[in-house]
């Protein structure tokens, strides 16, 4: 589905304590009453964090978005016009802002939504008819997008992009049933490149445009060949597809060598299943294939599964083993090569998330800002291996966003066993962000954060920070100013406004305050944190989560 791209320059490393050389899954979206996570699509943007499109159904048929902002899970409705959502494609421009096509159900049509920076911008590319199924996605050279796709009255294979001006669109294959599963890939020229399959011939089919015609090859004729399937283009624009085989249940690789096609068994032919509607492709830095998909051999041996290509063959390994879990999967590389894949857990109807934490010595970083009298005070611990050095690093927070790349080193290299600096040079009422840049042993060199916070000042209103940590487990802190001395309320209330605790009630002085609440008998949940004085009242949401 998409290129082989350059490495990422900051290492994405999920919070938590893990061991070395394992996978780790968690849940992103458990929305109650709707299944989620269908046709998941899955990207990393340049810092390595995680962007993924996904349709939630059942009392709700609706295209979600969630990406990780760094500390948690952004998650919001891109479309909820009628049934729309499903197998949607996603992809990030130069800006890191998400494009997604997708179908719409009830119109039968195709749509494409992107992100300008403030909004959504939502518009019908083909209503010609039942279209939009199987669409794949990609940006061109230019940012502008493609997208090839199913129609249903004649069943072709189509194709459509933005030429800067208008929606220009083509029918690639017409020769039968065709264009089911199609995975689209834009080589150096952007020329298109499509793997699709024939329905007609029970084939796996591959279509590139050279420039003047397109020209249209049969890659496998196995009986039920290309079910599912993921194209990728390596760095000589060579074709790499990943497949599924329905009937025998196979799943299958095929690449092009220059000169003809390669094809290879990758997993099944022991009675199992493997493989069927989603069967995402990478290529690492090497050329090495990765492929994730769902695993099915009994009611007890079931998942999802993940196979890579080393020097020896394929190796195979089971992310998630819950029996329904690892469907509708999506695959990306980070900068080491690691899979991150997003799928659906069936069982407990939500979008699930799993990396693989591949042995580097720092596995995450707990890093928080604190204003004190004296200044910031950077306070952080890590799991896993002590590193060679530690650097605390500041960014200037401009209209809710910093750029990673405009950041001064604070400290120089701290020994790896420091666990604080305090700032004393920002400006009082600027805010910063915060990174703690990481030299290990071996010369890898991670950045992890920000943590936000203003330089203390005085107080000229009345100020609520964000609980740290959010989410919580047992305890967080709340911390707040006063711009006058005076009465004050701090209370915890559920989001049905039932009052939950009461932390401050009283008289207190002008100047900085901080309370801890003690949270660990508190259900899990989301929280209101109200600040009341001097006649104002300020809001905070906390998450408890265990």
């Amino acid at each position: 589905m998409r290129r082989l791209t350059g490495l990422f320059l900051i290492l994405f490393v999920m919070a938590g304590v893990v061991t070395a050389g394992e996978w780790i899954t968690e849940v992103v979206d458990d929305t109650a009453a709707v299944q989620v996570g269908f046709y998941t699509s899955t990207v990393l943007d340049s810092s390595g964090y995680p962007h993924i499109s996904y349709y939630a159904k059942l009392d709700v048929y609706d295209l979600k978005y969630a990406r990780w902002d760094g500390s948690a899970w952004q998650i919001e409705t891109v479309d909820s016009e009628g049934k729309v959502g499903g197998q949607s494609s996603l992809e990030l421009d130069a800006s890191g802002n998400p494009h997604i096509s997708y179908r719409d159900y009830d119109n039968q049509s195709l749509k494409y939504a992107h992100w300008d920076g403030s909004a959504w911008q939502i518009e019908t590319v083909d209503s010609t008819g039942p279209v939009g199924a199987y669409s794949s996605l990609e940006l061109d050279s230019s940012g502008n997008p493609h997208i090839s796709y199913n129609e249903y009255v004649n069943h072709d294979l189509k194709y459509t992009y933005w030429d800067g001006s208008a929606w220009q669109i083509e029918t690639v294959d017409s020769t039968g049933w065709v264009g089911d599963f199609v995975s689209l890939g834009l080589d150096l020229s952007d020329n298109a490149h499509i793997a699709y399959y024939d329905h007609t011939n029970g084939a796996l089919k591959y279509a590139h445009r050279d420039g003047s015609a397109w020209q249209i090859a049969t890659v496998d004729s196995a009986v039920d060949a290309g079910w599912g399937n993921s194209l990728v283009l390596d760095s000589s624009d060579y074709p790499h597809i990943a497949y599924h085989v329905n009937g025998v249940y196979y799943m299958k690789y095929a690449y092009w060598d220059g000169s003809a096609w390669q094809v290879e068994l990758v997993d099944g032919g022991n009675g199992d299943v493997c493989g069927a509607y989603q069967n995402p492709l990478a290529l690492d830095s090497s050329g090495n294939p990765h492929i994730s998909y769902y695993w099915y051999y009994d009611n007890q041996n079931n998942g999802l599964r993940y196979a890579r290509k080393d020097g020896s063959g394929w190796q195979l390994s089971m992310v998630d083993t819950d029996p329904q879990a690892g469907s509708y999967s999506s695959l990306a590389l980070d900068s080491t090569g690691n899979p991150h894949i997003s799928y659906h857990d069936g069982h407990n109807r939500d979008l699930k998330y799993a990396y693989w934490n591949g042995g580097v010595a720092v596995e995450s970083v707990d890093l928080s800002a604190q204003p004190t009298d004296e200044g910031v005070l950077l306070i952080w611990s890590i799991v896993g291996d002590e590193p060679a050095t530690v650097s605390v690093l500041r960014g200037l927070t401009q209209n809710g966003s910093v750029s990673q790349n405009d950041t001064v080193d604070l400290s120089g290299a701290l020994t790896g066993s420091a666990t604080s600096w305090l700032d004393v040079s920002g400006s009082a009422g600027v805010e910063y962000a915060y990174y703690l840049e990481i030299t290990e042993l071996d010369g890898t060199v991670s950045r992890f954060g920000p943590s936000e916070v203003v330089v203390p000042g005085a107080a000229s209103e009345l100020t609520l920070s964000d609980p740290y940590p959010n989410p919580a487990s047992s305890s967080l802190t709340i911390s707040y100013e006063l711009a006058a001395k005076g009465a004050v309320s701090l209370s915890v209330y559920d989001l049905s406004g039932r009052l939950v605790e009461t932390l401050i009630s009283g008289e207190q002085t002008a100047g900085r305050h901080s309370v801890i609440w003690d949270s660990s008998v508190a259900a899990t949940g989301v929280y209101l944190l109200r600040l009341e004085a001097a006649g104002e009242a300020i809001t905070r949401r906390a998450i408890i989560s265990r």
